[in-house]
Parts: C-alpha cells; sequence; structure tokens
C-alpha cells in the first residue's frame, strides 16, 4: 500500500471517537479524523476525499443515513461503515441497500473493528484494480457481452498462499432472509467461471443462484454454512465464507468481474 487511506469518523460521542482512534491510532497505512459535530461532518466530506467514512447512525442534526447520501455525492467510491445499536440494526441493514458497505454493532470488540476496516481497504483495492484494468485496455462494442454479472453478490479475499476464500454479500443474504437448503460444490469440484456455484432456497422456497467469479478446484468447503445455513447470514464476512478456491488463471478472471 502505497498511499495512506483517509479514514473519517463521525459520533457525537467524544468516548466513542476516543476509543475508535486507541484502536487504529498505530495502523501506519490509516490518516485518521475525528469529527464529534455531525454538522460540521458535511464540510469535512466536502472538502476532503474520504476513502472510508466510519459514522454513528443515530446522531442529533444529521443521522448516519444523511452522512451516507452526502458522501455518495461526492465521492460514490468512499466506503460508508455504520455504527449502531441494537434497535437500529434494521436501519443499519437499510443503509446498505443504500449503498452503505457495512455495519458494526455496539457494543464493538477491537478486532471487529479492525476487521470492518481491512474488509473495507481490501475492497477499495479491488475496484483500484478494475478501474485502472478498464482504462489501460482498449474495450471494443460487444467484447465483453455475455459476462456482466459474472462474479456479482460475491466478494473474494485472495490470502499469502494464492488461494481465494469466496463468500456472498451482506446485502443479497438480508434480502432473501432465514435460509431453508443451501447447495454448494464440494471439494475437489471443478468450477468455471460464470457458472452457476452457489444456490440458496429461502423459507419461501424460492430458489436465488449466484454464478463463480472465478475459475478453479474447491479445496474447502465451510462445513458449518452446510451444517447450518444461516451461519452465513449472521456473519458472510467471516464465519460465513462459502468455500476456498485455488483459482486458475486469476490476474486474468479478475479483469472481467464488474464489466
Amino acid at each position: 500500500m502505497d498511499e495512506k487511506i483517509n479514514i473519517l469518523v463521525i459520533d457525537d460521542e467524544r468516548i466513542v471517537l476516543d476509543s475508535i482512534a486507541k484502536i487504529l491510532k498505530n495502523e501506519p497505512y490509516y490518516s485518521l479524523t475525528l469529527c464529534q459535530s455531525p454538522e460540521e461532518s458535511k464540510q469535512f466530506i466536502q472538502n476532503n476525499n474520504y476513502q472510508i467514512i466510519l459514522t454513528d447512525l443515530m446522531m442529533p442534526e444529521i443521522d448516519g443515513l444523511e452522512i451516507l447520501k452526502i458522501a455518495k455525492e461526492r465521492n460514490n467510491q468512499t466506503q460508508v461503515i455504520m455504527i449502531t445499536g441494537y434497535a437500529t440494526i434494521n436501519t443499519a441493514l437499510q443503509a446498505m441497500q443504500l449503498g452503505a458497505f457495512d455495519y458494526l454493532s455496539k457494543p464493538f470488540t477491537k478486532d471487529e473493528l479492525k476487521r470492518v476496516i481491512q474488509r473495507s481497504v481490501d475492497s477499495i483495492s479491488m475496484i483500484s484494480v478494475e478501474h485502472t484494468l478498464k482504462h489501460s485496455e482498449m474495450k471494443r462494442e460487444g467484447q465483453f457481452g455475455g459476462l456482466t454479472g459474472i462474479g456479482k453478490y460475491c466478494w473474494l479475499m485472495r490470502e499469502d498462499d494464492g488461494d481465494v476464500l469466496i463468500g456472498i454479500e451482506r446485502s443479497l443474504l438480508y434480502s432473501i432472509g432465514y435460509i431453508q437448503t443451501i447447495y454448494l460444490p464440494s471439494k475437489g469440484d471443478e468450477l468455471r467461471q460464470g457458472s452457476v456455484f452457489f444456490q440458496i432456497f429461502s423459507n419461501d422456497l424460492r430458489a436465488h443462484s449466484v454464478t463463480s467469479p472465478l475459475s478453479g478446484i474447491v479445496k474447502e468447503v465451510n462445513q458449518s454454512v452446510l451444517d447450518d445455513p444461516n451461519n452465513a447470514l449472521s456473519d458472510p464476512y467471516e464465519t460465513g465464507w462459502l468455500i476456498r478456491l485455488k483459482p486458475n488463471n486469476f490476474d486474468e478472471e479478475v479483469k472481467l468481474l464488474g464489466r
């Protein structure tokens, strides 16, 4: 990471700001700005380029949904993470449907905060790679026909050994609700990019399918999700991952994602 990630933290409670600052201050790649005034935060957002905004959902004068709207109008690529209490989780999920990256439930731990920030940083890195690829290649009309939607609703995390963890975005799982049945590939199966690798049936027995973002061999399937599919819903970015894949051609296939 060559440049620091600019993070704005907005909360009307000083104790929350101080707690977050204490956790993140020693991270060498983060540049942290704290704001206790929701009203003042609008000027911070307008006058600066923040890659990540961490904001309380319920605040006087301006709530987190308004912050989300302002941030996305300023820069649609800004990752907004909501801080919410138990009573406002439904509103936090609504915020995700409106474009928030994720949410943190109070009280959150040091590890939970660091994990959600790291996921956001990883997402920013992936967006940057895709942006560079799209502008560095001549794209003829129709060249990528039929590829729209590959990997939609999936998240990827490449591990140090080159394997890739694949999971499902919380927004899709939330729209489905309670999961009745889940179908995943088996260890040793070979996947093709764009083929259906994941299918779930909701409580009303509607089927939802997701295509594989990459080709490769399945090295591991998350047994806890097979045992209880709703584990994926409760923690989709950590314990709710779906498969570990040994990709066949990561560098080339990742160019096709999101086209």
